[in-house]
Parts: structure tokens; C-alpha cells; sequence
């Protein structure tokens, strides 16, 4: 009998079922991050409300699904209310057809109401015919509204790594094409007053360069202090780049890394935020510049961002990054009808 509870292992063991049963799945039909122990850990499992949000099902003591989302505040248009985001939703194949994924959903939901947490932020991938998550979310589009269709801006480093990556010919081909052209990433002539986050030391400015940056935004993530700097900085996940001026943060780039499997295993640096605050357009550049430095020095093979969650599109252009085609919708859950998501034109979210 299949027992709808909250997860109970370690990060290791929901990261080891999501990907396997991803591969299984998707392997050769679509992109799939390979998400990994520690990036589980920081994003699901480091919260101050702990597992509340992990939501998983059993068949006795084995794990046949998982619903997990983290918790966090958001603005929207201006009013800040509780919510969760998480795009992670998995059912074993030999369960599927049982109804575990609705099962799962109903208490992800009761949990929701009951802890007052009045939407769930969300990806869909769109491009392929075999992902599933469209048609389980979207076949239910009064309920969850989407917010808007959003591309990837990429920037490949390893030309040859990403044409052999692509499952797409376009874009194989398109890789090896824009070798011809496009340099490695070089850092810029003048870095002294560039380096990587200190803990602690950099933590204000960076809290205060976010909020002033997601002011902006029609719907903006809103990240604690704590929460915060688990995204600038945590071992084997993310780092993030300042530029500094009289000695205080003036901007920074952060960034993950991620394995992704197409054709082949690419490592990625995925750019979660960038906070340019009122830095020139050539300090903003040579900042863009020695984080592709660093991410290249690091062995990532190619970086991306999402399109429409950043104002700085003029600058990642001008470094080389690259609009791929619209291939997510961003939904919502809301718990409550009330809540309305037409119009949202501006984002600080992350591409989770």
C-alpha cells in the first residue's frame, strides 16, 4: 500500500531516485541535470523549517516518489507573502498510473494551507514531447496559471564539449559554427578590484545589492541573510564574484555548477543572480568578464542564465552569451483564488 509521507532519508538518497528515474525516463529525449548531493542539500534540506515541504511517497520502507519544494517569501507587485518554489516532482515508472503523483499533491497542498504558504513557483520544460511535468501541471490551467515563456541565455566556453552535448542538430552545429568566431573567455586587463565573496564580510552589501535589485521586479524571490549566503557560497555548489569599491561590495555575479546530460555530460555554471547596483557599463562588462574567466579556470564547459530574471541582457550580450529558444513556462499553484499572475513582466527568480 502506497503511504504518502514526509521524506525521510538523506540529500544523497532523493538526489540518487530523482536522477536515476530521470535517466530512465528522459535519457536521449531531453536535457537532464544530474543534480547532485551537496546542491540538494543547500537547496532542499539547509532550511530553518526543515522538511515540512518534502513530501514523499512509500511502498513499505521503499521511496517510489517525491514532491519537494522549499520554502521561501516573495514580492509580488510590491506585497510580500509566504510561498515555496520547487520543479523536482518524480514517480518511480513502476508506480506510475497509480495516482501516487495526485496523491502526493493533495497533501504538498493540505501542507501548503496549513502552514500558510499561498503559492508554489515552478519550471515546466516545453520543448520536448516526452517530459511529463507539462502534462501533469498544465493539464489543469485554471489552477495553475502560467506566468510567462522563458529561454536560456548561453554562453558556450568549450565549443567542441557543447556541440558534442546538444541533442538538437541546430544547436550542434550552431556550437561548432560559433567556434570559428567567438574566443575563450579572457579576464579583464585591470581585476584588482575583483575577487571571490568572503563570508560574513560581504554578506550585508550583497542582502542590500539584492533587494535593490528586486525592487524592480514585479515578482522577486526575497532571500533572508542566512539563505542568502548559502546561494553566494557553498562548497562544491556556488560561488559568486564581487567587484569592490572603497572597500565595500559594489556588485557580484553568482553562480552554480551543474552537470548536465544530453549526448553527453556537460559541466555548466548556471548564473542564479546578478546585482550590478550603479556600476558603469564597463565595470559591469569587466565583472562579467572575470566570472567567465573563473568559471572556465574551474573546468565548466559553458554558462547560462535565465532570460528575464536579470537586467543586465546588454551586458551578457556584449560577453558573448546567446538567446536559445522559449523552452519553459514559470507557473503557479496558488492555494487561493485571489491571487492573480497576469502581466508579470519583470522576474528575480531562480532557474529551479
Amino acid at each position: 500500500m502506497i503511504e504518502i509521507r514526509t521524506f525521510e532519508g538523506e540529500p544523497e538518497e532523493l538526489a540518487d531516485f530523482t536522477v536515476r528515474v530521470w535517466r530512465q525516463t528522459y535519457e536521449g529525449k531531453m536535457l537532464i541535470t544530474l543534480w547532485s548531493e551537496p546542491f540538494f542539500r543547500r537547496e532542499l534540506f539547509d532550511q530553518a523549517d526543515g522538511r515540512e515541504f518534502l513530501i514523499a511517497a512509500y511502498d513499505g520502507r521503499r521511496l517510489v516518489g517525491s514532491h519537494p519544494s522549499r520554502s521561501l517569501r516573495v514580492r509580488l507587485r510590491g506585497d510580500e507573502i509566504q510561498a515555496t518554489w520547487g520543479s523536482f516532482i518524480t514517480v518511480d515508472p513502476e508506480y506510475r498510473r497509480q495516482g501516487v503523483a495526485l496523491a502526493m499533491q493533495r497533501e504538498w497542498a493540505r501542507r501548503h494551507v496549513e502552514r500558510q504558504a499561498r503559492v508554489n513557483f515552478g519550471f515546466q520544460y516545453i520543448r520536448s514531447p516526452s517530459a511529463l511535468g507539462p502534462q501533469f501541471w498544465l493539464g489543469q490551467p485554471d489552477r495553475f496559471p502560467i506566468i510567462r515563456k522563458l529561454r536560456l541565455l548561453f554562453r558556450p566556453i568549450d565549443h567542441a564539449a557543447v556541440s558534442q552535448f546538444e541533442l538538437h542538430s541546430f544547436e550542434a552545429y550552431g556550437a561548432k559554427l560559433l567556434s570559428t568566431v567567438q574566443q575563450q573567455p579572457v579576464p579583464p586587463r585591470s581585476q584588482s578590484d575583483i575577487r571571490l565573496y568572503r563570508d560574513g564580510e560581504d554578506l550585508q552589501g550583497c542582502v542590500g545589492l539584492v533587494e535593490q535589485a528586486g525592487r524592480r521586479a514585479d515578482l522577486a524571490y526575497l532571500w533572508e541573510p542566512p539563505s542568502l549566503d548559502r546561494l553566494l557560497h557553498c562548497e562544491q555548489v556556488s560561488e559568486t564574484v564581487v567587484l569592490e569599491q572603497q572597500g565595500r561590495v559594489a556588485g557580484f555575479v553568482n553562480y552554480s555548477f551543474l552537470e548536465i546530460l544530453g549526448r553527453r555530460v556537460l559541466r555548466v555554471a548556471q548564473i542564479d543572480l546578478i546585482a550590478f547596483g550603479t556600476l558603469s557599463w564597463h565595470d559591469r562588462r569587466r565583472l562579467l568578464q572575470a566570472t567567465l574567466s573563473r568559471i572556465a579556470d574551474r573546468g565548466a564547459q559553458a554558462a547560462m542564465m535565465l532570460w528575464g530574471s536579470s537586467y543586465a541582457l546588454a551586458d551578457l550580450l556584449a560577453t558573448g552569451f546567446l538567446p536559445g529558444p522559449r523552452e519553459y513556462y514559470y507557473i503557479a499553484a496558488p492555494m487561493e483564488k485571489n491571487l492573480r499572475f497576469d502581466n508579470i513582466h519583470s522576474l528575480q527568480v531562480l532557474l529551479r
